[in-house]
């Protein structure tokens, strides 16, 4: 039986320690580039053979050392600020939804937006948080049949917040919400603008987060050709923490339409999911997956039984200043 070489073990230490030790995901990475070789194509990165003796649990320590581990006051902090919609912290939330079984033929709708928040200090006291909810690809399938549907831009809703720089247990926000319809058709936007007020309540004690988002939109005058919204989107959010990053969360949408009749009015999902902060590089990242049940939806209305949320956050923090 072969036995490791001298290199190869002070390489294989080398990683470890790095990681012990919190150091960049690239200096790991650069320690283990020795065991690798790309393929002739060109495309897919092969280890060469192992030898013999060698766990075949050492494969997956590239995989685990791909994002550097934070402290767990690092790691606090990152979640906080991912989990807070009117932090001080600029952040960029990428969001796939996927609508699952929906009419007769069990269709699939998705979406994608970007969510991007930059937070701007206009007073001692106060912030302006200005939120954007981007739909740049929406499908929506014909639920009438088996195939086809519609692919385009959906509306765009602009939100922006007043909060305290300096907050309490409670963190507040207030400000209008503004749907502005830039949808390239009918099936995946309203076609009108809209406004509506919106508020924001959270408390972040050290266990996790507890929150909630709150926005009633109404039309505006125009474009009568459109039909009129009335709606109210309650976004909850409830997290746990748990260490290294990690953290369990629920936090399912509701909303209404208030022009519908009552039992097609509602939706409101129930499920849970799970996420983790970390850094690619030097960037700070929170990702979460989470799947719901819709189990209260429109009766007489074709919607989705399942959705399916993946959300992946560009968090960039303030620098600590240097203390004395």
């Amino acid at each position: 039986m072969q036995s490791l070489s001298k290199p190869d073990i002070q390489i294989i230490t080398g990683a470890v320690s790095s990681l012990i030790q919190n150091r960049s995901s690239l200096s790991c990475s650069i320690a283990l580039a020795r065991f690798c070789s790309v393929s002739p194509h060109g495309s897919i990165l092969t280890f060469r053979p192992l030898k013999a003796g060698l766990s075949r649990a050492l494969v997956l320590i590239p995989l685990s050392l791909s994002f550097s581990l934070y402290s767990q006051q690092g790691a606090d902090e990152a979640r906080e600020s991912a989990r807070n919609p009117v932090a001080d912290v600029i952040k960029v939330p990428f969001v796939e939804d996927i609508f699952v079984d929906t009419g007769r033929y069990g269709r699939t709708a998705n979406s994608l937006q970007i969510q991007p928040v930059i937070p701007v200090q206009i007073s001692g006291n106060f912030l302006l948080v200005p939120r954007i909810v981007a739909t740049p690809l929406a499908y929506v399938p014909d639920v009438t049949q088996a195939k086809g549907g519609t692919t385009g831009v959906a509306d765009t809703i602009l939100t922006f917040f007043i909060t305290p720089v300096r907050t309490g247990k409670l963190i507040w926000g207030v400000g209008p919400a503004l749907l502005i319809p830039t949808s390239t058709s009918a099936d995946v936007g309203g076609g009108r603008w809209d406004l509506g007020p919106s508020f924001v309540l959270l408390t972040e004690p050290k266990w996790g987060s507890a929150g909630l988002l709150v926005q009633n939109i109404w039309s505006l005058p125009g474009n009568s050709r459109r039909v009129s919204v009335d709606q109210i989107q309650i976004e909850t959010s409830f997290s746990a923490n748990l260490p290294h990053g990690w953290y369990l969360l629920t936090a399912p949408t509701i909303s209404a339409d208030w022009i519908q009749a009552a039992g097609n009015r509602w939706v409101v999902p129930f499920g849970a999911g799970t996420g983790r902060v970390f850094d690619f590089g030097h960037q700070a990242m929170d990702f979460n997956i989470a799947l719901y049940y819709n189990a209260i939806r429109p009766a007489r209305l074709p919607f989705a039984k399942w959705q399916l949320s993946l959300q992946l956050t560009l968090l960039y923090p303030k620098k600590r200043k240097p203390t004395s």
